[in-house]
């Protein structure tokens, strides 16, 4: 019988955030709870991701960690990983590893474990002294660990992919979306999702749309996510007197609205392993996605989605126009379809699950030597 092992997650997010992230540790630590380990997440006091954590059934302890190197803070959370008896710690952000992470070196944790979704190091000498704090990094994409490999004093073998999992998406019900944001009957609906931020290139999407004049179909799209970009980017639909974009908030249901939706479109500068992109798939919809770190790894283009250059818009451009040409076509039909039998057989979350029990073993074993 394998060792249960006591397993501390560490992010620090800011407490009104939940992203991709704070997404992947809810769900592999119930995924992890379930196979009957202790698994204990830990962030800031009335946060989203310490709420959604405590709605999966998981324990949480409020960590609020706000500084790099807080003496004051890294010795509380020393005490807490004793107190705990951990095995191993996934931490998130760099401010998690220079606080939590010096205290689970201190406090003499086996595995120590970065968890980027994004590249997160650089060249600045603090990431440098970050890599020695950790026994090494789970990224979701190879595009990432090959950008953390280019750094010349990057141990080649620190880094290891385990793919974002999705537990088997039930069926359901799509939304009714032109009654509840008043699109007309006759238009094709786009849904993009995510935090509103630069990185996302919703203001691409935006620009994109504002130049495209007497397109073949009519057509309307709906942002859903906040952000410290929404008035900006709706401002900038207000400067350009659109009246098919919409901002529509967060949503819970989003799966609903995306089931409802014709095409989903993601224009981000960067990602990880997008899984609003993977969401879709798995929803049988057609994707149109950037061509940025992990989107490669889940699409192939033309035949499970479209791909396109990131950071211009002329590009989100010509892919809008290259499915409103052909909308209907055997060739984007099969698109949704295929696109969710790649997602099933490859990116399941009992394989996600498989592959980062046997790192966190396998580290563990090492670190026993």
């Amino acid at each position: 019988m394998k060792k249960q092992l006591n397993i501390f997650f560490s992010n620090s997010i800011s407490a009104h955030k939940w992203g991709g992230g704070e997404k992947w540790m809810v769900t592999a630590g119930k995924g992890l709870k379930e196979r009957g380990h202790n698994v204990i997440l830990s962030g800031k006091s009335n946060s989203v991701f310490l709420t959604k954590a405590e709605e999966a059934g998981l324990d949480i302890i409020p960590l609020n960690i706000y500084a790099d190197y807080n003496p004051f803070k890294i010795i509380h959370t020393k005490w807490i990983l004793k107190q705990k008896n951990i095995n191993v710690i996934v931490l998130n952000l760099n401010k998690d590893i220079r606080v939590a992470g010096i205290a689970a070196r201190w406090a003499k944790i086996p595995v120590i474990i970065a968890r980027n979704g994004i590249q997160l190091f650089s060249d600045k000498w603090k990431h440098k002294m970050t890599m020695k704090l950790v026994d090494g990094i789970i990224t979701n994409s190879k595009s990432i660990k090959e950008a953390y490999n280019r750094f010349p004093w990057m141990n080649k073998n620190k880094t290891t992919v385990i793919y974002n999992g999705l537990n088997s998406i039930k069926e359901v019900n799509p939304v009714e979306l032109k009654a509840i944001w008043n699109i007309p009957k006759n238009h094709l609906v786009f849904v993009a999702a995510g935090r509103l931020t630069t990185q996302k290139g919703f203001d691409l999407l935006i620009k994109a749309v504002s130049s495209m004049n007497g397109s073949k179909r009519p057509f309307s799209i709906l942002i859903a996510g906040m952000g410290k970009e929404r008035k900006s980017l709706q401002d900038l639909i207000d400067s350009h007197k659109l009246q098919n974009i919409k901002l529509i908030g967060f949503q819970n249901n989003l799966p609903s609205i995306i089931k409802a939706a014709d095409y989903v479109i993601m224009p981000s500068r960067k990602e990880g392993m997008p899984n609003v992109v993977m969401e879709s798939m798995a929803l049988g919809k057609p994707v149109l996605a950037a061509n940025v770190n992990g989107v490669p790894e889940l699409l192939d283009h033309n035949k499970t989605g479209y791909i396109f250059d990131p950071m211009k818009a002329e590009t989100v451009q010509e892919a809008i126009k290259f499915v409103l040409d052909n909308h209907g076509s055997e060739q984007i039909t099969k698109w949704g379809s295929l696109a969710k039998e790649h997602v099933k057989n490859n990116f399941s979350l009992d394989k996600m699950l498989n592959e980062l029990e046997s790192y966190f073993y396998s580290q563990y074993a090492q670190a026993h030597r």
